[in-house]
This record gives structure tokens, C-alpha cells and sequence, in this order.
């Protein structure tokens, strides 16, 4: 009994250990009602492949897809033509206090991180892309002809969904970070 207790704590303590932080790491910006800055950067980074991951801080399955990414799509893919934005968005009870812990999942530098405290992002994308159920989880390509004009984001030219069989979500292939990985190398050959 004392060894199945102890087997209980140990995982309870794993489990609300900090994500450690590689030095060079960065923090996030808020967005404001309007998606600034991620629009200007967006925009800014025309001609470049553009991945957004749309993640909520509080949601098993959006963290394992961002740190997947990082593993099987950022740190397997050196390219200077690949942008990457990161938007926690507040899905899934999620709060501006809940996103500092998680940026630490997603450390390239080519990546910016944002928070939506304001659904700027969040609610367009769950309508354009009808998504049901409290979590975000998506992960979307844009070539580089790819521009943001009105409110809502531009419609991706690829997606995949992290909770499209557990949420029943029709419309997308369910997340898989190697397999995006083939998809992003596609776009970056043009």
C-alpha cells in the first residue's frame, strides 16, 4: 500500500513540475482586440511559409501538439523561410496567468508567441474552421502569398486538428507532428 501511495505522489510531483526553460527562450505578447502585432507580423512575413499553431495553455492535447511541433517540426526543420506563430488562446478555462509556464514548449526562435486574451484570433478561426467543443488545438499552413485583409485570419491552405477524433471533429486530419512535418517541407518547396 505505502509503495502504490508513494507511486501516486511521485506522479502527482512529475506532473506539477515546471517546464524548464532553455535560456534563449522567449515570453508573449497580448493581442489587442484588432490581433496586433500578430497581424503586422503575419503580413510582414509575406514570401515566407507560415505555421500558426492555435493552442489553449490549459489543454493537454494543444501542449503535446506544441511540443511535438517543437520537436518534429522546429527542431527538424532549418529553414530561415518558415515564420511561426504561437496564439494561446482562452479555450478550455484558460488565463493570461496560465500562458508564461507553457511558452517554454516552443523555444525556436523563429517562433512568436501570443496571448488572445481578447478571442481576436479565437473566435474567427472556431467559425471559419467550425470547430465544436472547449479546446483549440489546430495547426494551419500559409504559403507565402498568404495575406491578412479583413478581421478574421486568411482561411490556411492546410490544417490539422489535435482533438479532430477525440472531439469528433469532422474537416481536418487529426494532428501529427511528423506527417505536418512532410507538409511543411511540401510548402517550402514551393
Amino acid at each position: 500500500m505505502k509503495a502504490i501511495i508513494a507511486a501516486g505522489v511521485g506522479s502527482l510531483l512529475v506532473a506539477a513540475a515546471p517546464i524548464t526553460q532553455s535560456p534563449d527562450s522567449t515570453s508573449f505578447t497580448t493581442l489587442d482586440r484588432a490581433a496586433q502585432p500578430l497581424r503586422s507580423a503575419f503580413n510582414g512575413d509575406a514570401g515566407k511559409v507560415r505555421l500558426v499553431m492555435y493552442v489553449s495553455p490549459t489543454c493537454g492535447g494543444c501542449l503535446r501538439g506544441a511540443d511535438q511541433s517543437q520537436e518534429h517540426i522546429l527542431g527538424k526543420i532549418d529553414s530561415a523561410d518558415l515564420s511561426v506563430y504561437v496564439v494561446w488562446a482562452p479555450r478550455n478555462g484558460a488565463r493570461e496567468e496560465h500562458v508564461e509556464r507553457v511558452t517554454k514548449l516552443v523555444t525556436d526562435e523563429r517562433a512568436t508567441q501570443y496571448w488572445d486574451e481578447h478571442s481576436a484570433v479565437a473566435t474567427p478561426l472556431d467559425d471559419m474552421l467550425s470547430l465544436t467543443g472547449p479546446c483549440a488545438g489546430i495547426f494551419m499552413l500559409y504559403d507565402g502569398a498568404a495575406r491578412w485583409e479583413g478581421d478574421a485570419p486568411p482561411e490556411p491552405l492546410y490544417w490539422e486538428d489535435a482533438h479532430a477524433r477525440e472531439l469528433g471533429r469532422e474537416g481536418a486530419p487529426q494532428f501529427d507532428a511528423k506527417g505536418f512535418a512532410e507538409k511543411v517541407r511540401e510548402f517550402l518547396a514551393g
